[in-house]
């Protein structure tokens, strides 16, 4: 499945209609969205080229996206270290799967009360892709300026050395 501009017109509605809410009515929209899918893409050599990302050969590229059921979807993209990982990349990013089907609140209150056995980096990367989820139920701006390839899951899968899903 794609992420289509009518998916995102639908995201951007989604987060029009929350835009002039009150605090609580926000609070009350972080309380009831729930994710319903995560993905993690590792970016081949092509697009890591192409991206111009390569920082360094002891480094894991690649992006995190958070669907949620309002038709939001948060992304991160991520350069892990290569030390960082004790394991192979699916065996790391499979602790994110006790968030699915949690609220955007339980999620960044679970991301916070599982840091220390997350590590740093496990820990920064949701929270950060959550922070992006959350900014996009709550506005209108227009999300991921200048990276076309998100939009675009075929793109991804091409460009991809492992794909994850959950």
């Amino acid at each position: 499945m794609s992420i289509t501009m009518n998916e995102r017109i639908t995201t951007m509605e989604t987060a029009q209609f929350y835009q002039d809410r009150p605090p609580l009515q926000i609070a009350l929209l972080h309380s009831t969205v729930k994710i319903t899918r995560i993905e993690c893409f590792r970016y081949d050599h092509e697009l890591i080229d192409e991206l111009q990302l390569a920082i360094g050969v002891e480094h894991i590229y690649g992006l995190l996206a958070i669907s949620t059921n309002a038709g939001a979807v948060g992304f991160k993209e991520f350069a892990i270290p290569s030390r960082s990982l004790k394991c192979d990349l699916t065996t790391w990013v499979a602790l994110f799967q006790r968030i699915k089907g949690l609220t955007l609140t339980e999620s960044m209150n679970y991301t916070l009360l599982k840091q220390e056995a997350w590590g740093p980096v496990r820990k920064e990367l949701m929270e950060s892709a959550l922070q992006d989820l959350i900014e996009q139920t709550e506005s209108v701006s227009q999300p991921h300026k200048g990276q076309k390839y998100i939009l675009d899951r075929a793109y991804l899968y091409n460009h991809a050395q492992a794909y994850i899903s959950f």
